[in-house]
C-alpha cells in the first residue's frame, strides 16, 4: 500500500480522481484507497481540504519515486514483552486523567490489574459538584475542574491534536474510538472530543479496566509515600495506607500538595518554564471571516480556528494555545482564594464565541531560581487576581482598553461567556512588567494578521495560568525517579502538554514498568 499527500478538492467524490491524476493512472489501476488524514488548507484566498490517502494499486513500487508518495508505514501497536522481576503488590496509578487513564488502560490490558486512585470524584457526582461552583457556590477544593474522573482534560475542547510523531499517537486514538468516540478523529488532522463527547469515554473505560481486574478508589488522596533505602515500599492515602512497590504518579499540574509531598520524601524536583497570560473571546463570526473568507458560512469548514504566535523584543515567546472555536470561558480554580479561568468547548463547537488562551512564557528571570519558585510565582498571581476580582469573578477588560492603559467601562459586541460573572479591572495592575510589554506587543502583532483581533470589542479574561506545568519531577531512562518504584508521568511532572501527549506518557510509563516485572500474582 502507498500513501499520498497533498490531495486537494473541495469535496470528497472528488478525491479517487485526484489520486488517479496525481499517479498518470486509469481506474482500472487502483484496487482500492482510504483516508487516512484528513486536513483545511485555508493559507490562500481559496479554501480547500487537503487530504492524506492510503491506496493500494498494481504495481506500486513505480510510483514511490513520486512527489507525495511513498509506502504506508505500519502504524500497528505492539504489547512490549512482560519482565521476569517479581511484582508483590499490584501497580498503583495516581490520577485519572489522560495520563492516568492510558497508563491503567495498558497496565490492565496486560494483566497487570492495578489500583487507579482519583483525589476527585467520578464524572457524574463531579459534574453537579462544578456545575454549583459555576453557579456561585463555594469551591470544592478536592473536586473541580482540575480534579476528579478525567483530569482537566474532562472540562476543555478535548483536542487530540499532537505534534508528536510518536507511534502511539495512533494507539491512543484507536482506543478512543473503541470506547466510544467519534471515529473521524482517526482521520481529522485537528482532532477533538469536546468536554460532553469525553463523558461515555471515561465510563466505558472505567468499565474496560475493572472488567481487567482494576480496582477504582475515588475521592482518595495521595497523602504520603513509605520510602525505605531509596524505594517505594507503600503509600498513604486519606482512605488508608496500601502496600504498593511500582507507582505511576499521574497528579496533573494543579496537585502541588502532592508535589510538595513528593519533595519533603526525597524526590528530585527541579523548575520548569511556563506560562501565563489571559483568555481573549471573540464572535466566532469573526474567526470564521478572517480565516474562512468567502467560505465562512459553509458548515464543512465552520467553526475556524486559528494559531498565533510572536518573538517580543524582550525575547518572551507570546502565543495562543488550546483554541476553543464555539466556546465557553470557564471558572477552573482547584485552590481556595485562587482565581484560575480556563476554556472549553462541547462537542458540536455551536457556542456563539470563540476563545483562546493569550500566553507570555515565563523564566527564572521572573520569579527565582529556588525550589518552587515559579509555583509560588503562579500561586501568588492567581491570588492577586482573586483580590481584584472580588472572588471568583473573572478579571475583565477589553483588549483595546489594556492596550490603553484604562479599565473598561462596558462590553462591546462580544460579551463574556464566564459564567460567575465578571469584574472590570486594569490588567496592566496584575501582570509584571516584562509580561505586560510582551503581551502588548504580541496583541498589537496579532492585531496586523487578524485585523480586529485586538483593537475592536474582543474581551481579555484572567488569569489563566495552568497551561503547563511549574516544575519537572526528574526521572531516569528508566523514566522512574530518584526513589525506586516511582513514575513521574504526565502533565503535571512536567512530562507532557495536553491530552494526547499525556496520554502517549502514560503508555510509556506503563510499558517500562511491564517491560521489567512479571504479572502480580
Amino acid at each position: 500500500m502507498i500513501r499520498i499527500t497533498q490531495i486537494k478538492c473541495l469535496n470528497e467524490n472528488e478525491i479517487e480522481t485526484q489520486i488517479l491524476k496525481k499517479l498518470h493512472i486509469s481506474k482500472k489501476d487502483l484496487l482500492s484507497w482510504q483516508i487516512h488524514r484528513r486536513s483545511i488548507d485555508a493559507r490562500h484566498q481559496k479554501i480547500l481540504f487537503s487530504y492524506i490517502v492510503d491506496a493500494c494499486v498494481r504495481k506500486e513500487e513505480r510510483f514511490l519515486k513520486l512527489r507525495d508518495v511513498s509506502v504506508t508505514p505500519d502504524e500497528t501497536y505492539v504489547n512490549v514483552p512482560c519482565g521476569t522481576m517479581p511484582l508483590k503488590h499490584r501497580p498503583v496509578v495516581v490520577g485519572f486523567g489522560p495520563s492516568g487513564m492510558f497508563a491503567a488502560l495498558l497496565l490492565a490490558r496486560q494483566g497487570y490489574k492495578p489500583i487507579v486512585l482519583e483525589r476527585g470524584s467520578q464524572i457524574d457526582r463531579r459534574q453537579k459538584v462544578v456545575q454549583a461552583f459555576w453557579n456561585g457556590d463555594d469551591l470544592d477544593p478536592e473536586c473541580n475542574v482540575q480534579f476528579g474522573q478525567g483530569g482537566a482534560g474532562a472540562f476543555s475542547d478535548g483536542k487530540l491534536t499532537t505534534r508528536s510523531k510518536d507511534a502511539r499517537a495512533r494507539k491512543v486514538l484507536e482506543e478512543l474510538v473503541e470506547m466510544g468516540a467519534d471515529p473521524d478523529i482517526l482521520i481529522d488532522a485537528h482532532p477533538h472530543i469536546g468536554t460532553d463527547g469525553f463523558v461515555p469515554v471515561l465510563k466505558k473505560l472505567q468499565e474496560t479496566i475493572e472488567t481487567l481486574g482494576g480496582t477504582f478508589y475515588y475521592d482518595t488522596a495521595l497523602q504520603d509515600l513509605i520510602v525505605e533505602d531509596g524505594k517505594l515500599q507503600a503509600i498513604e492515602t486519606s482512605k488508608g495506607r496500601i502496600p504498593c512497590e511500582q507507582l505511576i504518579l499521574c497528579i496533573g499540574h494543579s496537585a502541588t500538595d502532592t508535589v510538595r509531598m513528593c519533595a519533603k520524601r526525597g524526590m528530585i524536583i527541579e523548575n520548569k518554564p511556563f506560562a501565563v497570560g489571559v483568555r481573549i473571546e471573540h464572535k466566532q463570526s469573526f474567526v470564521d471571516r478572517s480565516i474562512l473568507h468567502e467560505m465562512a458560512k459553509d458548515d464543512r469548514f465552520r467553526p475556524a480556528r486559528y494559531q498565533l504566535s510572536m518573538t517580543a523584543q524582550n525575547q518572551k515567546g507570546v502565543y495562543s494555545f488550546c483554541m476553543c472555536p464555539g466556546g465557553y470561558v470557564i471558572p477552573s480554580s482547584s485552590s481556595i482564594g485562587q482565581l484560575v479561568i480556563n476554556g472549553m468547548s462541547y462537542a458540536d463547537r455551536s457556542g456563539e464565541n470563540a476563545n483562546s488562551a493569550l500566553l507570555v512564557q515565563v523564566n527564572a528571570s521572573d520569579y527565582g531560581t529556588h525550589l518552587f519558585a515559579g509555583l509560588e510565582y503562579q500561586e501568588q498571581l492567581e491570588k492577586k487576581a482573586f483580590a481584584m476580582a472580588k472572588d471568583y469573578r473573572a478579571c475583565v477588560q477589553l483588549s483595546k482598553d489594556y492596550l490603553a492603559n484604562r479599565i473598561s467601562t462596558g462590553f462591546g459586541n462580544v460579551l463574556p461567556t464566564y459564567q460567575r460573572k465578571t469584574t472590570f479591572v486594569d490588567l496592566n495592575q496584575l501582570f509584571s512588567t516584562s509580561v505586560n510589554a510582551a503581551l502588548h506587543e504580541g496583541l498589537l502583532y496579532f492585531e496586523k494578521r487578524m485585523p480586529g483581533f485586538s483593537l475592536q470589542d474582543a474581551v481579555l479574561s484572567a488569569v489563566e495560568s495552568r497551561s503547563s506545568s511549574s516544575v519537572r519531577l526528574v526521572r531516569d531512562a528508566s523514566l522512574q525517579s530518584n526513589i525506586q518504584g516511582i513514575y513521574p508521568c504526565g502533565e503535571g511532572s512536567g512530562y507532557a502538554g495536553g491530552i494526547m501527549t499525556s496520554a502517549i506518557d502514560g503508555i510509556k510509563c506503563a510499558e517500562k514498568m511491564i517491560e521489567s516485572f512479571a504479572k502480580p500474582l
